[in-house]
């Protein structure tokens, strides 16, 4: 077995001939600690803690109460909001940071970190969204002239006044807003909702097929990115369209499609989502309070006897909560049709799976992902492949290594300290960070990395030391 850093480097070797579609949310995060100075500048809301967001947001109220909500939770949330409101606290309200923000925003910087090779596009770009890319030499972008696709530098691409601005309010436990204690470390965003973001992409739609035929892959979010307000015919319509425009994506041949699943409180624009652009995925990119709301929607008849409520992000952890993520997963991957649900949890990532990518290339992107997203914990960013050494510094989770040995017996599978392959499930422990820099993103990084590496190992051989796990993959004697 070779020291940990040069496996660590033969697996960023391995992401170098890689080549990814990214579309279609990037925008700039407005990062908002929650102290008594947003206190101040909200306004004191009805029942502090107590009801879910209203959609759209229309006022400091309606905030200070979506904040509330969220910290008593203890779990992540995000709603979307007025353009008024919008531009009400782009007026009035000091960020304490900013970073870049969206899914394909974030999974653009990490592709191009680990040196893969990203075409992206995104329907604003500006100078400010510009500034965000950490590399953007490293980034094109699709332009079509006379019906042909050409990428161009990302620089010279940016041709916006208006930049997309999501406000992230940032809280750990303890924290109080409002007489309300957070009881956990999370955050809540306001997402903005420009009329842009409507899943038309002019003469690229058309042309999307060429962009097919040149990479290995596509990572796809930024379907809940439309309101009512902005889609005149009702979501349909547009999804349809942004559905026929995936299936052109892949028409030329057999090109793996990541799609990043991303909650609403809007039930109609779930539904639309779940409809249209779900199925033609061949992996969909999930946590574990997606899971339960998509599954509730879905409503399956699903026997989850003796597992308890169905667990969520919120939900204190226990090691059975495995066996109901497995069921679910298992019934909602049929219901879609895709052929993988990859779930992204606090101890584990499990993915249950029919005709995918081999369980050998899924289970080590599950392992390199939980580096990636320890990285990203601790550092609160990922700019380098040198970064990731970080992560290794972090042990697989103990309590994610028992659930997934309580997976594998209930399966009748052999698990090795928490490592689980079949031909149709494969779980990897989770490397835990109990004070994260941050929390935005780390499920985008966990889909892309694992989803890029994946494509790296099925498009290469690899090295097999017979115990169904590559070396390049592996970050030491303990990896998974």
């Amino acid at each position: 077995m070779e020291p940990a850093g040069v496996q660590l480097e033969e697996a960023i070797g391995a992401l170098t001939d890689v080549s990814v579609f990214l579309a279609y949310n990037a925008n700039v995060d407005a990062i908002v600690r929650v102290d008594s100075d947003l206190e101040a500048f909200l306004e004191h809301p009805d029942e502090p803690g107590t009801d879910p967001p209203v959609t759209p947001l229309a006022s400091r109220r309606d905030l200070a109460g979506a904040i509330t909500h969220a910290m008593a939770a203890g779990r992540g949330d995000e709603a979307a909001m007025t353009d008024d409101l919008a531009a009400t606290l782009e007026a009035a309200l000091e960020a304490d940071a900013q970073q870049m923000g969206g899914q394909a925003g974030i999974m653009t910087n990490l592709v191009s970190a680990l040196g893969a090779s990203p075409i992206t596009y995104t329907y604003l770009l500006s100078e400010r969204q510009f500034s965000q890319f950490d590399d953007p030499d490293a980034v094109q972008y699709p332009r079509v002239e006379d019906g042909q696709v050409r990428p161009v530098p990302l620089a010279d691409a940016v041709d916006a006044e208006r930049t997309k601005i999501n406000w992230v309010f940032e809280f750990r436990e303890g924290d109080e807003l409002f007489g309300v204690q957070a009881t956990g470390n999370t955050r809540f965003i306001a997402a903005s909702r420009p009329p842009a973001f409507d899943l038309h992409a002019g003469q690229l739609d058309e042309a999307i097929d060429q962009i097919g035929d040149a990479v290995d892959g596509a990572l796809l979010a930024g379907y809940h990115n439309l309101t009512p307000d902005h889609v005149e015919a009702g979501y349909g319509p547009t999804h349809r369209h942004a559905r026929d425009v995936l299936r052109r994506l892949r028409s030329g041949g057999d090109l793996e499609v990541h799609v990043e699943y991303v909650t609403t409180h809007d039930e109609e624009l779930r539904a639309s989502i779940a409809e249209w652009i779900l199925p033609e995925a061949n992996v969909v990119g999930i946590d574990a309070h997606e899971l339960a709301i998509l599954f509730g929607d879905a409503d399956l008849d699903v026997d989850l006897e003796g597992i308890g409520e169905v667990p969520t992000n919120a939900s204190p952890f226990e090691p059975r909560e495995i066996l109901a993520h497995y069921r679910m997963l298992e019934a909602l991957r049929e219901d879609l049709g895709v052929d993988c649900i990859r779930l992204h949890a606090m101890e584990y990532h499990l993915a249950v799976m029919d005709s995918y990518l081999s369980p050998d290339a899924v289970g080590r992107g599950l392992s390199f992902a939980a580096v990636a997203a320890a990285t990203k914990a601790a550092r609160g960013e990922i700019t380098a492949p040198e970064d990731l050494e970080t992560g290794l510094a972090y042990e697989p989770s103990a309590d994610g290594r028992d659930a997934i040995d309580r997976l594998a017996d209930h399966l009748g599978a052999d698990a090795d300290d928490g490592t689980l392959t079949t031909p149709t499930v494969v779980a990897r422990p989770n490397r835990v960070v109990d004070d994260p820099a941050g929390t935005v993103g780390i499920g985008d990084i966990v889909s892309a990395s694992s989803f890029v590496l994946e494509l790296a190992i099925a498009g290469g051989p690899t090295e097999d030391d017979g115990d169904g796990e590559s070396d390049t993959v592996r970050g030491d004697e303990d990896e998974p």
